[in-house]
Order: C-alpha cells, then structure tokens, then sequence
C-alpha cells in the first residue's frame, strides 16, 4: 500500500516536474525506462579536506552536514597526484593518464609557445593526446565547467576550456535554453536575480578593500569584481540548472564542477570569509542537485563529491625577491655568462599572471573575445627562443625552466643551487636516468625518490609524493629546471600575484577528500585514493569496467563492513571465520518509485556484504516484472549461488516464491509447505544447508502469512518435525526472512523461546524497525539463530539505495561460530537432505 501510494505520488511528481516537460519540449535526447546506474559527480574545486572540516564546524555547509549525519555519508582522504591542479586531476581522472601537464601553464613545443591549460586551442590538444590512450569517463555523458570534454560530445559539454565558449552557448541556443529553464523554476530565477547585485555590492567593497590594502591596482580589482560575480553567482546557478535538467534526462555521467571557492581562494586566501561565503552557495547547489538524483526516475543516480585538490595560503614571491622570480632567473643567466636581452621573454607570459583573475574571462568568452584570443595566440607563436635565452612558465608554487642554451649537468646543478642561495625556496634537477632528482633547498639537498621521509605526508603516501614530484622534472613538456615555492621545512611561496595557490606537493595542496555514500567504500585501504582510481570505481559503478577486465574490484569490497551500531561479542568465543547472514524483502524488484529494476537490487546486495541472504517476494514470467527470472537474474549479477522456494504457481511458466543467495556452497535445499487456509496465499519455508569451511550451517528462510493465525501456525510448523525437529541440536541453525510481526507476538515467542533474536542478544544494540523503507515503523523482518552463534554485530542500513530498491530496509548480522560443530558436510544430517534439489 505504501510502495504503491509512494509510486503515485512519484509519477504526479514527474508528470508536472519542469525538468521533464523542459527536456520533452526542447527536443533534447533522454534515456527512458533504463534498469542501469547513473552518476553524478560533483567537484568543488580547490577545496582541501582540512578547510571542509573547518566549514563543517564553523556550521558554514549544512548541506553537506546533512548527508554526513542522515544520509549516510562519508568522508575519505584524496590525494590528486602531482601537479595538484585541475588539468593534470581531470586528465586523471577522464583518462586514466596521470600528470597530464607538467603545471596550469606550460611550453608546448609542438606549437613553440606557452600555454594555459584554460585556454581551448591547449586544452583541446592535450585532450585528444589523452583520447588517445582511454575512453573518456563522461562518454554519453555531459560535462559541466571542467578542463576537458572527458569523453562527452561537444553539444552535451558546457563552460569547458576544451569546448565552446559563452558565444557557441547562444548561437546553438544552448544558452537560452538554460535560462529558459531558469525562468521556469522562478525560486531559482529570482534566488539568481536576487543574488546578483548583492555579489556586485561584495565585489565592490572587497575591490576598495584591496585597493586600500594596496593588494592590486584598481583596474585588477575591478576586473575581478566581473569575475567574482560570473564564477561565484552566475555560472554556479546555470550549470545547477543545466545539471538537473540532464538528471531529468537520464544521462548515464554527469560531471559539474564548481569553481567559485577556488576563484575567491586564489584572490583572498583559502581560508579567508570571502572564500567560505562561495562555499555557501555552493552547498546550496549541491543539495538542489542531490535531491534531484534521490527523485530521478530514469536512473538510479549516486552521487560523489570530491575535491580535485586544495588551496594553500601563500605569499607571492615577488615580496621575497625583488622582481620575483623572473628577476631571479635572469640575474642568475647573467651570472653563469648568459645575457638575456631585457625584452627576451616578452613574447610569453609573464611569471606573475594571475591563474584566478583569467578563468571567467576564458568560460564566459562571446564571439569577439574567441576571435581576439586566436590573434593573441598567433601573435605569440613566435619561437620563446628567438633570441636564444630562456622562457618561464610558472603559475602557482611551480615553476618550470626552459633554457634555450644546453648546460652540463654540473654548469646546471651550480645554477640551480645558485638560485635556493638566492631565496628560491626549492628546486628540482633531474638525473640522466629519466626516474630521480636531486631537490635542492636551502636547508640541504634531496634524492627522490629516495629520501621520501622528508616529506610530512602520511608514511604510505610519501613514496607516491616522492615519486610523483621526481616525474615533473621528467615531464613530456617539463623545463630543464623546476623551482618550487614549497619545501617541508617553510612557508609557501607562489609565483603569481595571489593568496591562495596550488600544483605543489603541501599537505593542503594534495590533501583533497572524497565524499561517498556509506556502501561505496574506495578500493584503496592504505593510503588515500588518486584520480585514475575513482575512474575505475566509477566505470565498474556504470557497468563499463569490470575487475576481469583490469579494473579496480567493486566499490562494494567484502569483509570491510562498518556496522551501524558494532558490538562486541558478549561471551569470549574463539577465533573462527564470521558468517555474514542477511534477508531483504525485494517487493518484486519493484521500488517505492514504481520500477522494476533487478540491476537495483544487485547493487544492493553487494552494498550489503552478505555471505548468505534470504530474498522474499519474487517473481517468475510474470508481466509485472518483465517476465524474468528474478533470482536468477539476481544470482547471474552477484555470482551467488542460489535456492528457490516456489510457494504459487501461477500457470504458464509463472510462479512466486523466495529464495536465497549464497557465496558458499549449497549443499542442499527443499522446500517445506506452511499451513494456510483457503483463499489465503500458500505459504512456504526453504531449508538449505550450506558449507561453512567444512561444517554444515542450517538456514530456514521464509515469509509468513499476513493473519495472526497464519503466523502462529506457520511458526509451529517451523519449529516441528519438518522444519527445526530435523536437525540435530549439536547442528548450528538460522532462522529468518519476512515474518510480517513484532517482538512480543505469539508467533515471535514462540520462534524466540527455542533460538535467539539478533536484535533483542546483540550487546549494545538497540531494536530497530524495517518498515516501510522510507519511514520504518515496524520490525517485520527478523533473523533468530542457535546458541552456537554469537553475536558479532546487527545493522538495517538506510541509506538511498536501501530506501528507493523496495519496500523494506535489509537486515544484516554478523555471526561467529562459538565452537566448531562436529557434523561435516559427509555427516548423516546433509546427507538425509542431499537427494532435495538445488
């Protein structure tokens, strides 16, 4: 009654839902009736772990709080690799290729000129190297404010450097579309017209701020006023928008990056209020997004958000060296006998661009602005070594050296150290053999990746960093030197005009996080996550990698379960493998939205961990459920072996029954009839016996009938001689599924005074119920087991999968043989059930 009133009141939703009759009416392409996954990734650009943790406890993100506490959530260390920067994270992550780029800005020496990676002409270069290596993880997909395309087409990618700018947006309508979309939800309409001159308003006083603090000329200050306004405001609610309606559509990927945080870290500092006030609006964006993945009708939608990597407050180094480190480099060359000419360098960018101010111009570029960067560009493919001197590309606290004029390794390494002498904080020289450097800084020189204990990073991750800064200086499109305005032994220095930076190798700079649901747990345990691994988590969720194939093992790893509420066995029990026993009531495969979808519940069985579990309600050749066999669909999915009960048969091939997975073998199962009554449905109780190393485990499941006199005697039924009075007391037994009552009936006292209830014997574990799946109100579903368990743990979890797949929340123990039983898989018990079939 409740799964079908809730599936009402769904399809009312859709029928008048704005995103529905928006992608209808526009013509844009959806998926319908899919039975697959979808993802929704969402990235907070710039964001660290440690500056989340502080706007979590300032109360600053109560979106965000709200999946941690009541949905479920939670938090994982990421580590982006190196450089810690967009590009290079991006590339990871769509491609699987690390270190994509050598920094945010570059020499390309195919095109002899240096790049930045928000530029289309660069990005799109390195996305097709990168193209050709992988698949795109966004294939199908959309793509929304990132670098890359990532595999996604060019109409169904947005505000992206390798895409189309804000003047292919309204010419392909695009644009208009999504403020059309933007009119139709006008809360959100009048949140952004709203919102707008506040921003301004803010803008201006930070810009007057800065003036007076003599931070930036006044024209810079202004110029980020636009930005600020654009990126924090007005990009954020459109690509919040667009996000939804390609929900509504059903599109298997959707990435969105954010990028509003980072803009302000850059200008202001990472921890600084203007940076934590973006944070808001977009916590803001993320719940309107997360809420409409939960009411998603074409796919089931998880939702991961993730950092690509973190701000570090820094100081720019111009206020160290005078001139910063342009100056440095020169007057270093003139030393060592080179002599640059004073306008040597003018054709490339100088050291100090600032990395934040550029990014809105280049995502909100119209026509003439495309047009005037392709003169640019022409004009600066002139050779950076013309007159045979050096180029600079640094941005961040990375800075890479390109000397026309080949030096020996020793005339290089007494430059390099030449420069830490003069206040760089740090340099890196690589060797000969393509693998290490040599870190120069000024309280002494590094081999890495040997001497990885420098580093502070936690002791698994510092071989990875170690390695990881040693491939910079042996990039593809790396400079002869790098310097770096980082060591572990200082404060972090940039080589652009900035507060906040990144691309370098502090804790804050790859100290990113990952925010999961509770049963997508990352296939790393020893270390945190790098991109090219979320990838494969990602691919084997969507169904396009599987660990056969050379991926990662399932995001569902076995044996790493977190109980909701862990318990401590309450009497000492010796050290014996634990059996892992859950039921699930799976309403046909039909969840509280109205859909059949097997695929659904798979995935929620695999969330669950179990070793045996008993499913309820399902079908065979039945219309409702698309004819299928559903436990053998089930079993095909999990690689379970499984047992069918058949309690109706309904002609034609059709029947309805239960049945029971397990990863153990089945050593054999037989069905045993309920009593019932006339009219009232036949009712049936399945006994299987599975091998548990070597010693025979009985396990009954069933689903009792829905009058009081049915389950009272269908509970004596069980306990008789067909059901329980078979087995021999020194035989360890389990008894669950569906029995449609609550503690202190007489059918569950009667179950309780011969085997103990999970719930009521777990220590420090309070009942809960598991009725209906959205709001349980009731503990129908019960698994009673023999004295010769003890009782590990107990969890119901509830989380978005396990409310949405059915009717009912799953109930999961965790169990431990106390002592082995002394019946084998050979004993006369299993072998008076081994002629039933399996």
């Amino acid at each position: 009654m409740l799964a079908r009133l809730n599936t009402y009141l769904r399809y009312l939703r859709r029928k008048f839902s704005r995103a529905d009759w928006f992608a209808r009416r526009t013509g844009l392409k959806s998926t319908t009736g899919s039975d697959q996954p979808g993802l929704l990734l969402i990235q907070i650009d710039g964001l660290s772990r440690h500056e989340l943790e502080r706007g979590l406890a300032q109360k600053k993100l109560p979106g965000l709080a709200r999946l941690l506490k009541r949905r479920g959530y939670k938090l994982h260390d990421f580590y982006p690799g190196l450089p810690s920067s967009t590009p290079a994270v991006q590339g990871e992550l769509h491609y699987g290729q690390p270190a994509a780029v050598p920094t945010f800005s570059f020499l390309d020496d195919r095109v002899d000129a240096i790049e930045k990676m928000m530029q289309p002409g660069p990005a799109k270069r390195i996305e097709a190297d990168l193209a050709a290596q992988a698949e795109g993880l966004l294939k199908g997909g959309s793509s929304w404010s990132n670098i890359y395309t990532g595999g996604a087409s060019q109409e169904e990618s947005h505000f992206c450097g390798a895409s189309i700018g804000l003047g292919d947006l309204w010419r392909t309508g695009k644009l208009r579309n999504i403020l059309l979309f933007a009119f139709l939800h006008f809360g959100s309409f009048l949140r952004l017209v709203a919102l707008l001159p506040v921003e301004i308003v803010l803008a201006v006083v930070d810009a007057i701020r800065g003036v007076i603090a003599g931070r930036q000329p006044l024209a810079r200050e202004l110029v980020f006023v636009f930005a600020r306004v654009l990126v924090c405001v007005g990009l954020r609610e459109l690509i919040t928008l667009g996000a939804k309606v390609d929900i509504a559509r059903g599109l298997p990927i959707i990435h969105v990056n954010f990028l509003g945080y980072d803009e302000q870290s850059h200008r202001r500092g990472p921890s600084s209020a203007f940076a934590h006030w973006t944070l808001k609006g977009i916590d803001r964006a993320i719940t309107q997004l997360h809420r409409a993945a939960r009411r998603a009708d074409q796919r089931d939608y998880e939702v991961w958000i993730f950092s690509d990597h973190g701000q570090t407050r820094a100081t720019p180094f111009r206020k160290k060296v005078d001139g910063g480190l342009d100056a440095l480099v020169r007057k270093h060359l003139r030393r060592h006998g080179i002599e640059p000419d004073a306008d040597a360098n003018a054709s490339v960018p100088r050291a100090d661009a600032n990395q934040g101010h550029t990014s809105a111009a280049f995502l909100f570029r119209g026509p003439r602005a495309e047009r005037r960067l392709a003169r640019d560009t022409e004009r600066s493919r002139l050779s950076v070594f013309e007159k045979k001197v050096f180029a600079l590309a640094a941005m961040g606290p990375v800075g890479h050296l390109y000397l026309a004029q080949t030096l020996p390794p020793d005339h290089l390494r007494r430059f390099a150290a030449d420069l830490v002498a003069d206040g760089l904080p740090g340099i890196l020289v690589p060797h000969d053999d393509g693998e290490s450097v040599t870190w120069l800084t000024a309280r002494g020189e590094y081999q890495l990746p040997r001497d990885a204990d420098v580093l502070p990073h936690a002791k698994a991750l510092r071989p990875v960093v170690a390695r990881d800064l040693a491939a910079l200086a042996h990039h593809r499109f790396g400079g002869q030197l790098v310097a770096l305005g980082w060591t572990p032994h200082g404060e972090s220095y940039t080589f652009a005009d900035e507060n906040g930076s990144h691309a370098g190798a502090s804790l804050d700079e790859t100290g990113a996080f990952l925010l999961l649901p509770h049963h997508v747990r990352p296939t790393v345990k020893d270390r945190p996550m790098r991109p090219r691994e979320l990838r494969a988590m990602a691919l084997t969720h969507l169904g396009r990698l599987s660990p056969d194939d050379g991926g990662s093992r399932p995001p569902f790893a076995r044996r790493t379960h977190d109980a909701a509420e862990p318990a401590a066995p309450a009497e000492p029990v010796e050290e014996k493998p634990a059996l892992r026993i859950a039921t699930l009531n799976t309403h046909s495969c039909i969840g509280m939205d109205g859909r059949c979808s097997p695929n659904r519940i798979a995935r929620l069985i695999e969330t669950l961990d179990a070793d045996v579990i008993a499913l309820q309600e399902l079908d065979v050749g039945q219309s409702r459920s698309r004819g299928e066999d559903q436990l053998r669909e089930l079993s095909i999915r999990t690689g379970l072996q499984s047992a069918w009960c058949r309690c109706l048969d309904l002609g034609d091939g059709a029947a309805y029954g239960h049945g029971l997975l397990s990863r153990y073998p089945i050593l054999s199962a037989h069905t045993i009839r309920l009593p019932h009554r006339g009219s009232l449905e036949q009712r049936a109780a399945l006994h299987s016996i599975i091998d548990f190393h070597g010693s025979p485990v009985h396990v009954l499941s069933t689903h009792f009938g829905l009058t009081r006199w049915e389950r009272i005697t269908q509970a004596h039924a069980l306990l008789g001689d067909e059901g329980l009075g078979q087995v021999p007391a020194t035989e360890p037994v389990v008894l669950c599924g569906d029995l449609n009552t609550a503690g202190g009936s007489p059918s569950y006292r009667a179950l309780a005074r011969r085997l103990r209830n999970v719930q009521a014997h777990c220590p420090r574990h309070v009942g809960r119920p598991t009725f209906p799946s959205v709001l349980p109100v009731r503990q129908l579903d019960h698994i009673f087991v023999s004295r010769h368990f003890a009782i590990a743990s107990v969890s119901i979890p509830r989380n978005e999968l396990a409310a949405t797949a059915t009717d009912h929340l799953p109930l999961v123990a965790e169990l431990k043989l106390k002592t082995p039983p002394p019946s084998s898989p050979d004993s006369p018990t299993v072998a008076a059930f081994a002629t039933a079939a399996v």
